[in-house]
C-alpha cells in the first residue's frame, strides 16, 4: 500500500532537496502504465468515474506532508525551482532542477571582446596549445565576465547567455547597453542579492563591461529577448578614398533579387521565401577582378621555371629567353587606373542627411556568409544625424555619424558596400571607398 509509505516518500524527498535553497518545488510521480489501465478498468467496473485517481491522490498526500516540514516552499503544480519526481516501484526521487534566470543590460567599453564564448578554431573547444588549454578562440567573452561571477552565488553548474542581437568582436556596447537573460543550470538557490551581484560582476570586469538594470527573470523572457526586433542607434567612422570607375560599377551592380527574404513582421511567424540562384543571372554583384603589378626588379631575381609558371598563370607566352619572358609578364600589368574626383564636405553631409528614410537592400554580407543564408534583406534607415567631416593634416577625409536603423541591419556594409552587396551604400551614393576605421552601438531602443 503506497498511502502506508506516504512518510518514507516525504524522507527521500526531503533528503534529496537538502542542499537546495528552493522557494518552489512540485511533486510528481511515475506508475507503471499497465497499472494505470489496471486502475481504470476498476473504476469502470464499480462505475466510479468520479472518485480520486490514485495518482493525484499519492501526490496530494506526499505534498501536504512536505508542506508541513519545508519551511518558506510552497507546493506549486506549475513553474516550480525542482519537480521531484517519484518512482513509485523503487520507492527513489528523481530531481529535475529548473535554471534560474536573470535579466540586466550590458555595456561593453573594450573592443575585441565577443559576446558568447568563441571555441578555439585549432582545437574546436578542446584545449590545445594554441589556447592555453582553454578551448576558447578567445581569453574573455561578455557571457563569461558576467556568468562567471553570479553561476558562484547561485552555486550552479553552467550559465547560458541570451543577448537581444549581437555586436561584432570589434564593436563597443553603449548607451543603456544591451538586454540579456544569463541562464543558470542546476543551480543550488533561485534567489540572490541581486545588487550585489551587479556590483561583483563590475568590479571583476576592471572597466572592460558594465551590467546594469539587474533583476530576476524567467524563461519567458529569453523568448521576449531574443524575438524583439529593437531599432538601434550606431555612431560610426570612415575614412573616405579614390575610387576607379570600375570599382563604382561593382558598388552599384543590380542585384540578384532571386533570394530576396520575405517577412511578415507583426503578428505569425516569420515567413521565408528562398529560391534558387540562377548561374546565368546579370544582376548578381559583379566580381571584383584585381590583377597584382610585376616589378621588373622582382622578376630578374627570379629562375626562368618561376617565370615560366607565373606566365602560364598570366596567360601570356611562355616560350623564349629569361628577358623575354620578363618583357611578356610586365606586359600583362594593368593600365594605370583614373580615379574618380573626391566629394566635397557639402556632397557628403548632404547624401549621409538624404540616408534617412531609405530602404536598404542588404544581400548576407561575405563576411557571415559561411553561417547565414545567402538572402536579400530589406532594412530601413529610421534616422541620420551629427554628421561631421574631418580633414587632417595629410588630407585624408573623415567622417562620422550617427544613424538609428532597423533590427538586422548590416551598418559596416551600410557604409562600404561589401563590393555591391547592400544598396545603396554610403560609398555608392559619394563614388568614393568608404573603409570603416570604428563602429559604437550607441543604444538599443528596446524596454
Amino acid at each position: 500500500n503506497l498511502f502506508e509509505e506516504i512518510d518514507l516518500l516525504a524522507d527521500v524527498i526531503e533528503d534529496a532537496l537538502a542542499g537546495y535553497d528552493i522557494q518552489k518545488l512540485q511533486i510528481g510521480a511515475r506508475f507503471p502504465k499497465d497499472q494505470i489501465e489496471h486502475e481504470e478498468g476498476i473504476r469502470k467496473q464499480y462505475a466510479a468515474g468520479g472518485s480520486d485517481a490514485l495518482k493525484p491522490s499519492l501526490v496530494g498526500k506526499i505534498s501536504k506532508k512536505l508542506s508541513e516540514r519545508l519551511d518558506g516552499v510552497s507546493i506549486v503544480n506549475d513553474k516550480p525551482d525542482i519537480l521531484a519526481l517519484i518512482d513509485v516501484l523503487t520507492l527513489t526521487v528523481t530531481l529535475d532542477v529548473r535554471s534560474a534566470y536573470i535579466y540586466g543590460r550590458y555595456k561593453k567599453h573594450e573592443r575585441g571582446i565577443p559576446q558568447t564564448r568563441w571555441p578555439c578554431r585549432a582545437c574546436k573547444g578542446r584545449g590545445c596549445a594554441k589556447c592555453n588549454d582553454t578551448g576558447q578562440q578567445y581569453p574573455s567573452s561578455v557571457q563569461d565576465l558576467i556568468g562567471n561571477p553570479i553561476i558562484e552565488l547561485f552555486e550552479g553548474r553552467e550559465h547560458a547567455f541570451h543577448g537581444m542581437g549581437r555586436e561584432d568582436i570589434d564593436v563597443r556596447c553603449l548607451g543603456r547597453g544591451r538586454p540579456f537573460v544569463l541562464e543558470i543550470k542546476e543551480p543550488k538557490r533561485w534567489d540572490i542579492d541581486y545588487e550585489s551581484a551587479m556590483q561583483a560582476v563590475n568590479e571583476r570586469a576592471k572597466g572592460s563591461i558594465e551590467i546594469t538594470d539587474v533583476r530576476r527573470s524567467n524563461r519567458s523572457e529569453v523568448v521576449r529577448v531574443k524575438d524583439t526586433p529593437a531599432e538601434k542607434s550606431y555612431t560610426i567612422r570612415f575614412l573616405v578614398e579614390p575610387l576607379s570607375q570600375s570599382g563604382l560599377d561593382v558598388l552599384t551592380a543590380p542585384l540578384d533579387l532571386t533570394k530576396e527574404d520575405v517577412q511578415q513582421r507583426g503578428r505569425g511567424r516569420r515567413k521565408h521565401r528562398r529560391r534558387g540562384d540562377n548561374k546565368d543571372n546579370p544582376k548578381k554583384p559583379l566580381e571584383r577582378v584585381e590583377v597584382s603589378i610585376l616589378d621588373d626588379a622582382d622578376l630578374k631575381k627570379m629562375k626562368k621555371a618561376e617565370l615560366v609558371e607565373l606566365c602560364i598563370e598570366r596567360k601570356c607566352s611562355e616560350k623564349g629567353v629569361k628577358a623575354e619572358l620578363i618583357a611578356n609578364l610586365l606586359a600583362t600589368n594593368p593600365e594605370p587606373v583614373e580615379m574618380l574626383p573626391l566629394p566635397d564636405k557639402t556632397t557628403i553631409l548632404d547624401i549621409i542627411e538624404k540616408l534617412q528614410g531609405v530602404n536598404l537592400a542588404q544581400r548576407t554580407p561575405e563576411r557571415v556568409a559561411h553561417r547565414r543564408a545567402d538572402l536579400v534583406r530589406r532594412r530601413k534607415v529610421i534616422e541620420t544625424r551629427d554628421a561631421s567631416v574631418n580633414i587632417n593634416d595629410e588630407g585624408k577625409i573623415y567622417v562620422e555619424f550617427t544613424l538609428r536603423c532597423e533590427s538586422g541591419t548590416y551598418v559596416k556594409e551600410t557604409v562600404h558596400g561589401d563590393d555591391g552587396r547592400t544598396q545603396p551604400s554610403i560609398a555608392s551614393l559619394i563614388k568614393a571607398k568608404c573603409t570603416v576605421e570604428w563602429l559604437d552601438v550607441g543604444d538599443i531602443h528596446a524596454d
